[in-house]
């Protein structure tokens, strides 16, 4: 596992053990302190909030469920009545495709057509490359900088808008406007 091999035996061992330890109490998953108080205004304003990660649509909703806040699925988009999803809010790289490739980023805005077009959509990451091929398929996106993640080169800083907290989204989407 310190390899992170994708070996399905592996994956379901380590699934396993996720589960128990988060239904035990043992486990919770960590947030930074901006990213409950964030989606619960986003929330609460009327945005509907998907999830895109490298782990599995299962691995995701049971960290989001097992959070240091409480269980954050509510925050999360669970479709609209009569249209067709695949996972609602949660994407991963099977019912998505690869995060580093614009076609992912467009096949989940046409598959959520009912929560605007792609270029009304914003992805975060702390993964520049990411929120290139976000940009390239229409979307607004930043690159979060956060305390133990890689550092961004100046190079990978060019033309990208940076933010180091959830709390800065509203205004750098006002400030960037298209060219996010």
């Amino acid at each position: 596992m310190a390899q992170d091999l994708k070996i399905s035996y592996l994956k379901s061992l380590q699934g396993y053990l996720w589960l128990r330890g988060y239904e035990s109490g043992e486990l919770k998953c960590p947030l930074f302190p901006d990213v409950y108080p964030a989606m619960k205004k986003w929330k609460e304003n009327g945005a509907n909030i998907c999830i895109y990660s490298s782990g599995s649509v299962a691995a995701q909703k049971l960290l989001w469920r097992y959070t240091t806040e409480g269980d954050l699925r509510g925050c999360i988009w669970n479709g609209v009545d009569g249209v067709e999803k695949i996972e609602g809010g949660y994407w991963d790289t099977v019912n998505a495709g690869l995060k580093q490739e614009s076609t992912s980023y467009e096949r989940i805005a046409k598959a959520n057509r009912a929560l605007g077009e792609v270029g009304e959509w914003l992805f975060l990451s702390d993964n520049v490359k990411e929120v290139r091929a976000a940009k390239e398929s229409g979307m607004k996106s930043f690159v979060v900088v956060r305390e133990g993640n890689a550092d961004i080169s100046a190079e990978e800083r060019e033309g990208q808008v940076l933010i180091e907290s959830f709390g800065e989204v509203e205004a750098m989407v006002e400030v960037a406007g298209e060219s996010a």
